[in-house]
């Protein structure tokens, strides 16, 4: 025969209690226990912050639209007459998707200006586009962001980058393939595929 204590008779009372309380309550958590009972907002929270991301698709540069020339007044196609040369260097997105489904995209770019050959100073706006393209022909997003960039004098180069933060894909869109470009546009109000 097993001796229980009297210390021992108060932890097997705890534990039947313990249990007891958590078969009438529906759903037992031990941080009820300890807080008083379950905060409905911060488990919600917490189900928000680690839930799956239903569309997070890669980033790409589309063909011909990584390097952009902004040539001297008039002398648009003339090479050695380029005062800019703008460069994508970097990108990268982040993805959230919320408990309705709808997933929201950060999609960061960086990159360069150049000076030109003979070593233009001074602002240029470079037109940047994000989009985003379903099954490869179904644009969700596409938006032109122009970059003003200044290269100061005395220097050959100005570093740019953005964060486009706005970029939204929801429940009812999150089945199929997805891609997301960035690139230079010279069209400006033009939607890019």
């Amino acid at each position: 025969m097993i001796s229980v204590g009297f210390s021992g008779k108060i932890l097997s009372a705890l534990a039947l209690v313990m249990t007891l309380s958590a078969c009438s309550s529906g759903s037992f958590s031990p941080r009820s226990l300890v807080s008083g009972g379950p905060d409905p907002k911060a488990e919600q929270e917490t189900l928000e912050k680690f839930a799956p991301v239903a569309v997070c698709p890669d980033v790409q540069v589309r063909d011909g639209t990584q390097m952009l020339a902004v040539f001297e007044k008039g002398k648009e196609g003339d090479f050695s007459a380029v005062r800019f040369q703008g460069t994508i260097r970097k990108f990268a997105r982040e993805c959230h998707t919320d408990a309705s489904g709808t997933t929201t995209i950060k999609v960061g770019v960086a990159g360069r200006l150049l000076a030109g050959p003979n070593g233009a100073v001074g602002a240029a706006t470079l037109p940047v586009r994000v989009v985003l393209v379903r099954n490869g022909d179904e644009v969700l997003y596409s938006k032109l962001y122009p970059q003003n960039i200044t290269i100061a004098p005395g220097a050959a180069a100005a570093d740019w980058d953005f964060v486009a933060s706005d970029v939204v894909v929801t429940g009812d869109k999150s089945q199929g393939n997805f891609v997301i470009y960035v690139g230079f546009d010279e069209s400006k109000d033009k939607k890019k595929k």
